[in-house]
């Protein structure tokens, strides 16, 4: 079934799944033995929405949301009076100052840009001294509902036929294809607790699969949820929100979503694990992975009733940080670039995720955001508080691409799809004083790659289905410079292995990044795109200078 459905849809997705047939599995057999299939995206996928038109096809129209709408009233002004979120009543009696300038200025409902920059011709130095509560304090009690000419909520409206990136309409056939091939009508739960705002992201989340006929529900799922339906306070929702997520007035955005949220809450922790047990697969969107984890463990770092639930889906989804949070061991690369982890060797407090990936530490946006020596820096560095886990692998999702895992209890293997690669990386012996090695591979898509004791081998089949070498100049002899910036280390890997070279050096600051290939690198080009060649095994050494 799931090759009639990829048939139709993309002749490349078709041969992936050959591939992995021939690597010993029956996709069928897998569906039969209850077993999981794992879809880790990079990056939040890039979507055509009425409100994301750079993400569509030129001369794309489509009907809905495009932006939220923001007035400044006596009414708004009257609650940002009474509703201050903290004593600082300097920030308070500044920001209703401008808010009263601005009202004079436009007496119209604007955009938040628009907003913005009224508020910036005013006292824009004031709009800077805001802190991250009062911020979104201001524009949340700021904000009022778009509505149609029905007085009805106008929805942010997705149309994924117009997608500019087609490496995002590969992943979700892929996704759409593995939950139908686990039940013949699938049901998708989308869980929107990256989000700061979850209720404004629940429309795109619950129609991202709508044209593939996946019945999506958007599950109210959010970290004031989890307090109040485990400590019996659902009427409390309101107060929770604002001091859990940092979001307010939602209630008069987006009433639907927060009903459902109260309605849930109200109906127990048994109808909401009842609820996700019944599901074919879940999906967790991109963000802010601390907020996701607020929804899977208490403040005590407890597993929550649903969270083994969750973890057990036939097929979870995860876009960027919702990716991230599937592995064991999460939290320690938050807010820290390769350079800062180089320099401080160490890593952030970790947190445990949700463990459906067991294999190692998850990292996203990946080869863009130039981050792999902060994933580096997370090799057998730290044992995880209650999880008794040391970190051996570390895998680097690039954007608009998914490390598919598919486990079954045969085994278990990985192919990637979508735009480009996915980089694994090992730590090569004990760290010396002066230097530390890695072992770093990219899989690019349509890699298929065997789990075997532990180990991560690019497969047989992709091998001998790998394209001729090409014949370019080899890499001219000199230090490469700034290679932590502009996904300068990929290109470097990829002109490597496409020239077949052995050695580069490359300098960040005081570190100077040596590239060697030995006996067991291999270079093979596995497809024609920009980063289409599959390194495996360079050897990657970093010192100080």
């Amino acid at each position: 079934m799931i090759c009639a459905f990829l048939r139709n849809r993309q002749p490349k997705l078709l041969g992936m799944l050959v591939a992995l047939l021939g690597a010993g599995f029956s996709i069928n057999a897998v569906a039969q033995e209850q077993s999981q299939t794992l879809i880790l995206v990079g990056s939040e996928l890039t979507i055509c929405t009425s409100a994301k038109f750079n993400n569509c096809q030129k001369e794309t129209a489509i009907d809905g949301k495009s932006h939220n709408l923001y007035t400044v009233n006596d009414s708004q002004i009257k609650k940002i009076t009474q509703h201050w979120p903290n004593n600082n009543i300097e920030a308070k009696t500044a920001v209703l100052k401008t808010l009263k300038a601005i009202q004079s200025k436009s007496s119209n409902s604007v955009s938040k840009t628009d907003l913005l920059w009224l508020w910036r011709d005013i006292n824009n130095q004031q709009l800077e001294s805001l802190t991250q509560q009062e911020y979104n304090f201001a524009l949340d009690m700021l904000e009022v509902p778009l509505l149609n000419k029905n007085d009805e909520r106008l929805k942010e409206q997705v149309n994924t036929d117009f997608n500019i990136e087609v490496a995002t309409n590969n992943v979700l056939q892929f996704v759409s294809g593995s939950l139908k091939v686990n039940n013949a009508k699938p049901t998708m739960l989308a869980i929107t607790a990256s989000s700061r705002d979850p209720y404004e992201s629940a429309d795109v989340a619950q129609s991202l699969l709508a044209q593939s006929n996946i019945s999506t529900q958007w599950l109210a799922l959010t970290p004031a949820l989890a307090k109040a339906i485990t400590s019996n306070s659902c009427d409390e929702l309101p107060a929770l929100r604002n001091t859990l997520m940092n979001v307010y007035n939602r209630e008069a955005i987006y009433p639907e979503y927060t009903k459902a949220e109260y309605a849930l809450c109200k109906s127990g922790t048994d109808t909401l694990v009842s609820l996700i047990k019944k599901s074919t697969g879940v999906m967790f969107n991109s963000g802010n992975a601390a907020l996701t984890h607020k929804v899977l463990f208490d403040q005590n770092n407890n597993p929550y009733p649903w969270t083994q639930a969750l973890q057990t889906r036939p097929v979870i989804v995860g876009e960027g940080a919702g990716a991230a949070i599937q592995s064991k061991v999460t939290g320690m690369l938050t807010n820290t670039t390769s350079l800062e982890a180089l320099r401080r060797s160490e890593t952030n407090a970790n947190a445990g995720g949700l463990a459906s990936f067991n294999f190692g530490v998850l990292d996203t946006q990946f080869s863009e955001q130039n981050r792999t020596f902060r994933l580096a820096a997370a090799l057998n560095k730290n044992e995880v508080k209650n999880t008794k886990t040391e970190i051996q692998h570390g895998f680097g999702i690039d954007e608009n691409t998914a490390l598919v895992v598919i486990k079954s209890p045969q085994g278990s293997l990985m192919t990637v799809i979508g735009k480009s690669g996915v980089v694994h990386l090992t730590e090569q012996g004990k760290p010396l004083a002066d230097s530390n090695n890695y072992r770093y591979s990219y899989w690019p898509a349509s890699s298929v790659i065997d789990i075997t004791n532990n180990t991560f081998t690019l497969s047989e089949r992709t091998i001998e289905q790998a394209l001729p070498t090409i014949k370019i100049p080899p890499l001219p002899v000199q230090r490469f410079s700034s290679i932590l910036t502009n996904s300068k280390l990929r290109s470097l890997t990829q002109a490597m292995c496409l020239s077949k070279e052995q050695s580069a050096v490359a300098q960040q600051d005081e570190f100077i990044i040596s590239l060697t290939a030995t006996s067991d690198t291999q270079y093979h080009r596995v497809n024609a795109k920009e980063f289409g060649c599959a390194v495996s095994n360079l050897e990657l050494v970093i010192k100080s200078i």
